[in-house]
């Protein structure tokens, strides 16, 4: 029986360019060892979940193609197409987009420190007015809803009954917006006509591993119904988090509402990532010799994170580090480690249960 194939993509700004590079590998094997040109991400992969940039990227990825012949890639867009997004836009959605005020007093009334104007642009731009029931696989994209205050996953596969539909460009607003970064996404649900007013799902899963599991064991695939741990390939990728700064820590009991009002979103969008792997890893480890293969988790190495704290610096020297950690994430991921694939020996099973 063939297993359900889950690629949950973190979140983390201008960060998108690591798991980005590693895909773009994937993607470049798999045409390598089938020998079809056309193959693309969407074609290995059964579910993809996305926080924030993790988002975007499966956004990309599974955008259908508007041909008409079946010999061409099913999807728009090359994972090399998805990565060069960020080297292309990045400096426009961040570094060009950043507001000034006078000695620091407009973040007393708009603590935004980006206009959203050129990330909306960008994002009309590539998605136009496609439908997220229109992308090419089932997809849960993460945001918290600030009306309701709760957790809501974006599902393009939506039973019909729940009156939800959106656009992908609002979609990814909703779940780009985080908070000190751009303002609350103002949305509207295109079954209902209401309004939505939305910020980044990773306020509660910068790693959406955890969600991607949980829809998968709701879900009825074509090849197996409710799968279970031991019927899934998981693959993971982070994006480097954990290099934001902090006020001086060993004062931390002295800190004031502004010192904790800069750090508390970063630690709260940087505390589950590794809480969420742990999660995963002991799932897994409950299962025989074999299956315990099955999840895979890449991420740069913490002694290898030599880019900048700023998620939002898309300077182009920080864009080339972050391609350089891209690249020593992969090559961690392709080392042999206990109860793990290599990423070469992944690749090969995401085949093989094609």
């Amino acid at each position: 029986m063939k297993k359900v194939r889950i690629l949950s993509l973190d979140g983390g700004g201008m960060r998108g360019i690591i798991p980005a590079t590693v895909l773009e590998y994937v993607e470049n094997k798999i045409i390598e060892i089938t020998k079809n040109p056309n193959a693309r991400i969407a074609d290995y992969f059964d579910l993809v979940a996305g926080t924030s940039t993790g988002g975007i990227l499966g956004a990309f990825y599974l955008t259908p193609s508007k041909t008409l012949f079946k010999e061409d890639p099913i999807s728009k867009f090359k994972a090399s197409e998805a990565l060069a997004f960020y080297s292309k836009d990045g400096y426009k959605i961040f570094n060009a987009s950043k507001k000034f005020g006078w000695f620091g007093l407009r973040q007393l009334f708009n603590a935004s420190q980006y206009s959203p104007k050129e990330l909306e642009r960008i994002l009309h731009r590539e998605f136009q007015h496609l439908h997220l029931k229109e992308l090419l696989k089932p997809c849960i994209i993460t945001t918290y809803n600030l009306q309701s205050k709760n957790s809501f996953f974006f599902s393009s596969r939506e039973p019909m009954d729940k009156d939800r539909e959106f656009y992908v460009k609002d979609v990814l607003r909703s779940t780009s917006a985080a908070p000190t970064y751009f303002p609350p996404a103002f949305i509207e649900n295109l079954a209902t006509q209401k309004q939505m007013i939305n910020i980044d799902g990773g306020v509660f899963a910068n790693n959406p591993t955890m969600c991607a599991y949980s829809e998968a064991r709701a879900t009825d695939f074509d090849d197996i119904s409710f799968p279970a741990a031991k019927d899934m390939l998981v693959l993971s990728i982070g994006t480097g988090g954990g290099q934001f700064d902090l006020p001086t820590v060993n004062k931390s009991s002295n800190w004031g509402i502004l010192s904790w009002a800069t750090s508390i979103p970063n630690i709260m969008m940087d505390g589950s990532i590794d809480t969420v792997d742990y999660q995963m890893k002991n799932i897994f480890d409950t299962l025989n010799q074999k299956d315990k293969f099955n999840y895979k988790r890449i991420d740069v190495p913490k002694n290898k994170r030599t880019y900048s704290s700023d998620m939002a610096d898309a300077s182009p020297e920080n864009v080339e580090a972050l391609k350089k950690a891209g690249r020593e994430a992969l090559k961690d991921a392709q080392s042999q480690k206990e109860n793990e694939h290599s990423l070469d020996e992944f690749i090969q099973q995401l085949i093989e249960n094609n």
